[in-house]
């Protein structure tokens, strides 16, 4: 019997949040239709009311409703033996209550829930309604003594199959000229870094004229800024939505605007956006800069972003491209950019990373002439040399992917898939 998750945790754990009650957090993910038989279902039975109604139907109830029944699930409901299938049908109330609770406290709880099933938060629709997303399968592991993380390999890219599924509608001359009137307003506190009014200016020119795509994608962007990772993504998950060139423009430019810089690694900006953090490595020493400076460039030039450019302590014989786990194609794509048909394209097995693809810039000339043997700064710190110019490699790719603070809320990590 094929497995849906590769860890169980069965102790009682208590999550707290802000000196509020605790929560127990029960059970995790365990196997797919057949498994251990759950004996701590008789506390959910006693207990649950009409929950399991309200969580199976989430669209029939409002808000308060689903909120209290996501807490009452979190409190006694073990998840050790919920098929996929089923696990996806919860997680619609759970993202329902992450996506549209007004306080932190209650979607922190909907985030906890989706965690302990291993399943993504499913994304809004143009309508604003959760949409589900089945995932194809459940790769769960570890990630505290307080619950269980892990990611969903779904199909395809739910926000590509909603990508310009909105017609925008049209305002008259007078309409279009007060939006715009109020969003210069906001442009100008932007500028004088009153994030909060700008913020405000851009939803009132947004009430004016519901598709103005500057002002919707100006808000995404102050918001951002002002720290409100949840806020920004919703308006440019709404934006990729719209029938509309330059909407689907800004969404491009997104991935190499700065003011995103926040939230960049954050896998649903990925999803939206198309963005693929790049890094670039040197292993050639100093008759590498050149070359690395042309990757560079060439693929920016193709709106691909390049996230950073390191050295390598040792020597790379030859230029390769390694991969993390569903970037495949656009490892192959960055190689048909830079034209170098003959680079190697490999997976890096390597867990924990959070870049998804890696150049690394190699030629055998940089042998020769000791390229390494000075032990050059990766990301600021100083390399390790050692006789093993291979492992001198691995190490300061390593020690690249380790100076990034991985460090996440558990929820947080999961339900952002």
């Amino acid at each position: 019997m094929r497995r849906i998750c590769n860890t169980t945790i069965t102790s009682l754990s208590a999550w707290v949040f802000s000196g509020i009650a605790a929560l127990a957090i029960l059970g995790a993910c365990a196997t797919d239709d057949t498994g251990p038989k759950d004996t701590t279902m008789d506390y959910w039975s006693k207990k649950k009311g009409d929950c399991e109604e309200v969580l199976k139907s989430p669209h029939a109830y409002d808000l308060s409703q689903i909120t209290r029944c996501t807490k009452m699930w979190e409190m006694y409901r073990y998840v050790d033996n919920i098929p996929l299938k089923d696990r996806s049908m919860y997680a619609v109330a759970f993202s329902t209550v992450s996506h549209k609770a007004p306080d932190a406290y209650d979607r922190a709880i909907a985030d906890a829930a989706l965690t302990r099933l291993c399943i993504p938060r499913h994304p809004l629709d143009g309508s604003g309604q959760v949409r589900e997303e089945i995932p194809d399968s459940l790769q769960c592991n570890t990630v505290s003594d307080l619950s269980i993380g892990g990611k969903a390999v779904a199909s395809s890219n739910p926000y590509q199959r909603m990508k310009a599924t909105v017609e925008v509608s049209d305002v008259s001359d007078k309409e279009m000229s007060r939006a715009a009137t109020v969003y210069k307003k906001g442009s100008t506190q932007r500028q004088k870094e009153n994030l909060g009014k700008a913020i405000n200016f851009y939803r009132e020119a947004l009430e004016i004229y519901p598709n103005y795509v500057a002002a919707k994608y100006d808000l995404a962007c102050a918001l951002a800024v002002s720290g409100d990772e949840r806020g920004a993504l919703r308006e440019l998950e709404e934006l990729n939505t719209w029938n509309d060139a330059e909407a689907q423009q800004r969404i491009v430019k997104a991935r190499s605007d700065s003011d995103f810089e926040s939230i960049r690694d954050n896998p649903n900006f990925k999803l939206i956006t198309g963005y693929v953090r790049v890094v670039i490595v040197n292993g050639a020493s100093a008759i590498g800069e050149e070359h690395v400076a042309s990757m560079k460039k060439r693929l920016e030039s193709k709106n691909i972003p390049v996230a950073q450019v390191g050295k390598s302590s040792g020597v790379v014989l030859s230029p390769q491209i390694m991969y993390r786990e569903g970037f495949e194609d656009y490892a192959y794509k960055i190689r048909d950019v830079l034209g170098n048909s003959k680079m190697a394209v490999t997976l890096d097995r390597r867990k924990g990373g959070m870049d998804d693809v890696l150049v690394l810039w190699g030629q055998p000339e940089a042998a020769a002439i000791g390229a390494g043997q000075n032990a050059p700064v990766v990301q600021g710190q100083r390399a390790q040399g050692s006789e093993n110019k291979l492992d001198d490699l691995a190490d300061s790719v390593d020690n690249m992917k380790k100076s990034v603070d991985h460090t996440r809320d558990v929820g947080k990590s999961l339900t952002s898939f």
